[in-house]
């Protein structure tokens, strides 16, 4: 049966889907020319998307990155989809750019260039020259495809909120196709309002600027709005364009190779990244390389770039185990887990990849099916994670196509050793050891407590034991004196990690230009591990010479 809460949820939908029967119809028409209730290959699943209009187009693009959610195949398919479409009339570009300034247009620009450099589903862009002579691209949103867009979503959400309430059964289906829904409405909203496009460009600009000869257009945010995006005109040739860069004197493996290391480095480091890098949006202008189109952009946290470099190191080293720690941290569990299947499925993936050589890995592929694996366990990898191994598959396809001889996955094993040795990342990895270890010394604190308190409630009852335990007491004395050895040995690694760390501040009193609490701590931790080995050592003799433990 339904629930009241489903029946609100169909309200609530149903009150604010605007959408007209109109669109209804051309909906169902169109899904019944394609037999949609017959089934759909990923060919024909293109096709309807095509047939849908633009805003299933850019929803079939978006859709390609999510292979957690959907069969590999589709996702191949549907990134075969192209932002090609017809040409907005200039009249109507002209109308858009006044609507956005509530002035003509005279009063930003020289000129503009009926002409477009280039059509999408959402926008158009086209060569203009600023009052100053500054030659700029302005990108240029259709009329109406936000509330078109928009209106296309409420519609899925209206037909997923009616399906809840006519069957309980394929909830799990229904709840994936429902977050997917959700994922691509909020990635809708960021393409339409160009303002998030502009920060992107900002941002991206600064993350990259330590990168020597690479660079992504300049924005012009006094002339930008929601809807008209203005950033420097970039003419230069798509890196795909091998005859061309070489006539220009271009080493095109040495590029490849730059291209390749500030993929790798934006996701790495900045955690910060270019999803959508296919030749297109990849040019090359007097040999810079330069990175055009960020309205589609991946983003990483402090310790999903941790993860993502753990798993790259996974793959490259044939480490089964390490690849499933990292995969896990990056999951959500929608269901029961086979762990024990899991590490098997990745050990057999990993095997099939031992016999290669490395630089024949790509890294894409290994995440994407990695990707499968997860999904085939009820778990679903975030979506950053799922962009980014869509990422690297088009950048791979790109680095193969412009100089075949180089390795990504040796440039990204560079550059996870490279990043392990450097001081910001060893600060941080001391910083969790320490945490880790003082999280350990506190549980083993709380051992004879927790322990006491479980013999008394052994005592009361309220715990029953059945069993029938025989230790002896040198067993027993054994068992005592090598926990309490264990706990000395965990204080003085603590007083280690802990004094290491305080020995790189300048915090008062200090001996010799060394905080003197760091040195104290030293000390203590000397002490302590002195102590460890020397009573190991007495236990060592005394167990050689059949002597009662002490």
């Amino acid at each position: 049966m339904a629930t009241f809460q489903e029946f609100m949820r169909l309200a609530k939908i149903s009150l604010e889907d605007k959408t007209s029967h109109k669109r209804m119809n051309e909906i169902v028409k169109i899904m019944h020319e394609y037999h949609v209730l017959s089934g759909l290959t990923p060919q024909r699943a293109v096709e309807v998307l095509q047939a849908l209009g633009p805003t299933y187009v850019k929803i079939g693009q978006l859709a390609s990155n999510r292979s957690d959610l959907l069969p590999k195949e589709y996702c191949d398919a549907f990134e075969t989809l192209r932002d090609d479409a017809d040409p907005m009339p200039f009249e109507t570009v002209i109308e858009q750019i006044d609507t956005a300034y509530q002035v003509s247009w005279h009063t930003v620009f020289a000129s503009i260039d009926p002409v477009p450099l280039g059509a999408a589903s959402i926008a158009q862009v086209h060569k203009a020259t600023l009052l100053d002579g500054t030659v700029v691209a302005v990108k240029v949103r259709r009329p109406g495809v936000a509330e078109s867009m928009a209106e296309d979503i409420t519609l899925m959400k209206h037909l997923l909120a009616a399906g809840e309430l006519a069957s309980n059964s394929h909830r799990e289906i229904l709840l994936s196709l429902e977050g997917f829904v959700e994922e691509i409405e909020r990635t809708t909203i960021n393409e339409v309002d160009f303002s998030i496009e502009l920060h992107n460009l900002e941002r991206f600009r600064r993350e990259i600027a330590h990168q020597e000869g690479v660079t992504c257009p300049v924005a012009y945010p006094e002339y930008s709005t929601e809807s008209v995006l203005v950033m420097e005109f970039v003419q230069g040739v798509e890196i795909s364009d091998t005859v061309a860069l070489r006539e220009q004197g271009v080493d095109v493996d040495a590029l490849a190779r730059r291209v390749c290391q500030s993929y790798v480095t934006q996701v790495l480091d900045c955690g910060f990244f270019h999803a959508d890098p296919h030749p297109g949006n990849i040019l090359v202008r007097d040999g810079e390389v330069v990175w055009i189109d960020l309205g589609m952009v991946g983003s990483l946290t402090a310790s999903e770039r941790m993860l993502v470099g753990q798993a790259f190191t996974a793959v490259a080293t044939d480490n089964a185990y390490l690849l499933k720690e990292a995969v896990t941290g990056l999951v959500r569990i929608i269901g029961p887990v086979d762990h024990g299947a899991l590490l098997d499925a990745l050990s057999r993936l990993l095997a099939e990849y031992s016999t290669a050589e490395v630089k024949e890995i790509n890294v894409g592929t290994v995440l994407t099916e990695v990707i499968e694996l997860l999904r085939s366990q009820n778990m679903v990898m975030v979506s950053s994670v799922t962009m980014l191994a869509r990422g690297f598959v088009t950048i791979e396809g790109v680095i193969a196509q412009v100089a075949p001889n180089i390795s990504v996955i040796e440039i990204v094993s560079r550059h996870v050793i490279a990043q392990q040795g450097d001081p910001k990342y060893v600060a941080t990895r001391l910083v969790d050891l320490m945490i880790s270890g003082t999280g350990s010394v506190e549980a083993l604190a709380k051992l004879p407590t927790q322990l006491s308190n479980t013999l008394e409630m052994v005592d009361r009852g309220q715990i029953k034991l059945n069993g029938n335990v025989d230790v002896s007491s040198r067993v027993l004395a054994t068992l005592y004196a090598s926990v309490g050895r264990l706990s000395l040995a965990l204080l003085s690694a603590g007083l280690f990690l802990g004094s290491s760390i305080l020995c790189t501040t300048n915090m008062q009193p200090q001996l010799l230009e060394v905080p003197l609490l760091g040195v104290l701590g030293y000390i203590g931790a000397f002490v302590l591990g002195s102590y460890c080995v020397f009573r190991i050592m007495v236990s060592r003799h005394r167990l050689l010479n059949n002597e009662e433990p002490r």
